[in-house]
């Protein structure tokens, strides 16, 4: 387990450099939405995010990463457009998952908090619905993240 502690502990670092390079790269995506490099650059960071805590068995981290790399595949694509609700909903993303990294940091385990809103609001988005803060959860399966 201590290895896997010091592994963890890189693992951190690195993720909370990438989600400052993120917040920076969402913020000029604002400016430029149609940047392909930017949009591939947030994608590839939200990916490798997702994979590595896969790894580690971060499963809340694994999951709300992966609504995320859904949406930033879907604008990277091309298929949804970016919008000021949908800025506000991706850097919602970021803060969701330092929260969870944070938390990863402090107690060596996920936190207790239910992003099950975010996430749907997430797939949402990457169908296309066009402001994700008015989305029903009425019609939204609740089952996705415990």
């Amino acid at each position: 387990m201590a290895d896997n502690d010091e592994f963890i502990g890189e693992f951190l670092i690195e993720a909370a450099e990438n989600l400052d390079q993120l917040d920076r790269d969402l913020v000029a995506l604002e400016g430029d939405p149609h940047n392909p490099d930017r949009l591939a650059s947030i994608f590839r960071t939200v990916h490798t995010i997702k994979g590595t805590c896969g790894f580690f068995g971060f499963t809340k981290l694994s999951t709300i990463s992966h609504h995320g790399e859904h949406l930033l595949g879907r604008l990277r694509d091309g298929q949804v457009v970016l919008n000021d609700s949908l800025a506000s909903l991706l850097l919602e993303l970021v803060d969701a998952i330092r929260t969870i990294l944070a938390a990863i940091e402090t107690t060596g385990s996920e936190s207790d908090t239910d992003f099950a809103d975010l996430c749907q609001r997430l797939d949402a988005a990457a169908a296309g619905a066009a402001d994700t803060a008015s989305v029903s959860n009425a019609n939204l399966p609740t089952d996705r993240l415990e």
